[in-house]
């Protein structure tokens, strides 16, 4: 044999070897008994309404308002001083300045508590997943299930 039709006889082998393997696939399924299409489970889509999230928004609206009013409060602190200096009465001088400090004072407890209502508002809203419920009873057609998580 030549060694030209070494390769041309494995390449006929392998050819009707994979021809084979190919009818004998084929043969199996078309002589396979037709069966009837089940049809198919319906599968219920759980739409889960998103969790309320009214104090988060309570808590961001109510820090913006303490820390603009600390702004406010800031500002008439830096008005009764400016009188305080200007003042030369006694009485006016002492009473001015209590003021000064209580409105200075009013503002910095605001703006603590401001950007403290701030961060929590801001940890209800996007940092913390509210835990799913305990417990939840699924009934539907042919099923009733009681499930309890701890």
């Amino acid at each position: 044999m030549r060694p030209s039709s070494r390769h041309e006889v494995f390449r006929r082998a392998l050819a009707a070897t994979l021809a084979l393997g190919l009818i004998s696939e084929h043969g199996t399924a078309a002589c396979a008994h037709a069966q009837a299409a089940s049809p198919f489970p319906e599968v219920p889509i759980v739409t889960e309404e998103p969790p309320p999230y009214l104090w988060a928004y309570v808590a961001l609206g109510s820090g913006v308002a303490l820390v603009g009013g600390s702004l406010v409060l800031s500002r008439r602190a830096d008005q009764t001083y400016q009188d305080y200096l200007e003042s030369t009465r006694p009485g006016r001088i002492e009473s001015l300045y209590d003021r000064t400090v209580l409105y200075d004072r009013l503002a910095t407890s605001s703006l603590v508590a401001g950007e403290l209502l701030l961060g929590t508002g801001i940890y209800l809203r996007f940092v913390r997943r509210p835990r799913p419920a305990r417990m939840t009873l699924d009934l539907g057609p042919g099923r009733c299930a009681l499930a309890y998580r701890f």
